[in-house]
């Protein structure tokens, strides 16, 4: 086992070029044949935003493992130690080969796409959303739930930065989305209320924005579920997605603001977008893709 530093860096502070240069890093790392496996310390307020960058651009069947700590280690309880013990243990097990990057914390094993945190202060700051936990990790031993589903690899190693989250919230004007469009963004993601609706005047925004060529995805702000199409009126979910933005489906905002960021700097095209959203998140019926 060997040591490298890409960073020493607080992870409020980390930008996408930052995120990109490290995923080049862990690219030619796992090139090497005696490398089985790694695992990232990173800091806890942005892990799952990274974990989740990877798991799109790395392409090959190593496993990659990220995780961090809630208590320093001049805290008598401190969960660091147990944490990268774990990870270690994840990384290195055969059974951990084809399934993606992975977020282990206080013991359960995460999809990077899952991946959320849930907790500021507590050791159980990690969680997954509708999908569960893939597996558990003890000084014994690990044990595997689940596989990933919904995996995509895009070609690229890089992203969009300039790409904007906006959470709805009663009686919000349209300021936030005026701006990102003033501001030229590359791409805007719209976490709306209920089952994935805005107000009026949002509605008009966003309307404004797709017009201007700006892709819009629209999800909601619940820790699951997806947005779904139980209203017509102008502001619903449909009347956006019926205007040309594209669904978040499964993804929480976070994920789907990463996930737009990568798809940008692989395509322009909306339709092309749209598809990609589709195949990450979205339901499909019997006998569908």
């Amino acid at each position: 086992m060997r040591s490298v530093q890409h960073s020493n860096i607080t992870s409020d502070l980390l930008d996408a070029a930052t995120v990109v240069e490290l995923g080049r890093l862990v690219r030619k790392l796992l090139a090497e044949e005696d490398v089985v496996g790694a695992v990232i310390t990173h800091g806890t307020a942005t892990l799952e935003e990274t974990a989740y960058f990877l798991d799109l651009t790395l392409d090959q069947e190593k496993p990659v493992v990220l995780t961090g700590a809630m208590r320093n280690l001049s805290e008598p309880d401190a969960d660091g130690p147990r944490n990268i013990l774990y990870s270690v243990m994840t990384a290195a097990h055969p059974e951990s080969r084809n399934r993606g990057v992975m977020v282990c914390f206080n013991g359960e094993i995460h999809s990077a796409r899952d991946a959320i945190k849930i907790n500021s202060m507590q050791v159980n700051a990690y969680a997954s959303r509708d999908g569960g936990a893939l597996g558990a990790v003890t000084k014994d031993g690990l044990i595997y739930f689940a596989r990933p589903e919904r995996r995509i690899h895009i070609d690229v190693d890089d992203m969009k930065e300039n790409v904007q989250l906006i959470t709805l919230v009663q009686g919000a004007n349209d300021l936030l989305v005026r701006a990102c469009i003033a501001d030229e963004v590359d791409g805007m993601v719209i976490e709306g209320i209920g089952a994935g609706n805005v107000n009026i005047p949002y509605f008009k925004a966003i309307c404004d924005a797709l017009d201007e060529g700006i892709p819009v995805v629209v999800g909601h702000r619940m820790f699951g579920g997806m947005p779904f199409f139980n209203k017509g009126h102008e502001g619903s979910f449909r009347s956006m997605i019926e205007r040309g933005a594209i669904s978040a489906g499964y993804l929480s905002g976070i994920k789907a603001r990463v996930l737009l960021m990568v798809a940008l700097a692989h395509t322009q095209d909306q339709t092309r977008l749209r598809e990609i959203f589709a195949k990450v998140a979205a339901p499909t019926r019997p006998g569908t893709n």
